[in-house]
């Protein structure tokens, strides 16, 4: 009986906040990168050789074909998720930079994901039930630690 190498075991934090309770430099990097408005794509301007399209083709194609709809549900997770982020002071506001505290927006969009997720039960893939509910474990843990009473 051969020997089978034993591989290490390799443990990746993927938790937000760290043991302060601040947020991660990544996860700050990545909100902020998923938040910054992505510029416009540039349409190339018809040549003049080239024959002008058919409105009919235009008609066939539907808005979003293109995109994939377990990515359209990650960004409306997101977005919810970085609203209350942001309603609960650990985002700053992207016009002023200021951090701003408002447990009721941030205790709604909780609610908001919470009903998304009874709604959409057995509906949804498992990467996107599971990314639901480490947003929203996440969100209710953020909730409690910022709302409540400081300790003597």
């Amino acid at each position: 009986m051969a020997e089978e190498e034993e591989k290490p075991i390799r443990v990746i934090d993927r938790r937000m906040f760290t043991s302060e309770g601040e947020l991660r430099p990544e996860v700050e990097a990545e909100t902020a990168s998923a938040t910054a408005p992505s510029p416009a794509p540039a349409v190339p301007a018809p040549s003049p050789a080239a024959p002008p399209s058919a409105p009919e083709e235009a008609a066939t194609e539907e808005p979003g074909a293109g995109t994939d709809p377990r990515s359209e549900f990650a960004s409306l997770v997101r977005s919810l998720a970085t609203t209350a982020y942001a309603a609960l002071g650990l985002l700053p506001d992207p016009a002023t930079g200021e951090r701003h505290r408002d447990p009721g927006a941030a205790r709604q969009m909780i609610d908001w994901l919470a009903v998304l997720e009874q709604k959409t039960r057995k509906n949804l893939s498992f990467e996107e039930s599971d990314f639901l509910a480490r947003v929203l474990y996440e969100l209710r843990l953020s909730f409690v630690e910022v709302t409540r009473p400081p300790s003597p």
